[in-house]
């Protein structure tokens, strides 16, 4: 072979080595993994009994009526927040309220949850007329000590009341026959998001 053969053939071959090896650089092995999630997003439900709010009749100024509501949190969530809206309609039976408001003369008094029967005076958290109630427009359960802590998920607390016909010591008999319709709207939320 020539000088010139020689050298050509040994150029391709370094130039073959190179091809090769840089051509290596380029060859890896790989592999693919793909992570799936689902969010789901968790549920507030909440259940009041009895669903008539207030079912009561002949009363008279100084009459107490203490009634409970069982607050179910059928959701997932815990209810960190909750609140009364109150609305009600009074029917005058006689048309001589002169402006009276019926609901001003009436008291819904929080009681503990401890309450059993008897006496409420010292089981009272908290009292507002429904007067008053009425133009709360979310009167908070929670922070006035009703409901402690909120419901958690799946559980039911039971929220009692005593409605007072209060007796002012002056004529009241404007109102003897009216009707008052009382409803009663509670609002939950969920608490705060939180770190997962």
């Amino acid at each position: 072979m020539g000088i010139k053969k020689t050298l050509g053939l040994g150029i391709a071959s370094a130039a073959l080595g190179l091809s090769l090896i840089g051509g290596g650089t380029f060859a890896y092995f790989s592999d693919t993994a793909q992570s799936t999630a689902t969010f789901a997003a968790g549920t507030l439900d909440l259940n009041t009994s009895p669903s008539e709010i207030v079912n009561l009749s002949n009363l008279k100024p100084g009459d107490i009526a203490v009634r409970n509501f069982t607050l179910q949190n059928s959701g997932s969530l815990d209810i960190k927040e909750l609140k009364l809206a109150s609305a009600y309609t009074v029917t005058d039976a006689g048309t001589n309220n002169a402006g009276q408001d019926l609901g001003d003369h009436f008291k819904v008094k929080l009681l503990k949850d401890t309450y059993v029967s008897g006496d409420i005076t010292n089981f009272v958290i908290g009292e507002i007329s429904l007067k008053d109630l009425k133009n709360t427009a979310n009167y908070d359960l929670i922070s006035t000590g009703a409901l402690p802590g909120g419901i958690a998920a799946g559980q039911s607390k039971v929220f009692k009341v005593a409605f007072v016909f209060v007796d002012n010591g002056q004529d009241q008999n404007v109102f003897q026959g009216d009707k008052l319709d009382l409803t009663w709207t509670f609002n939950a939320k969920q608490g705060l998001g939180e770190l997962k």
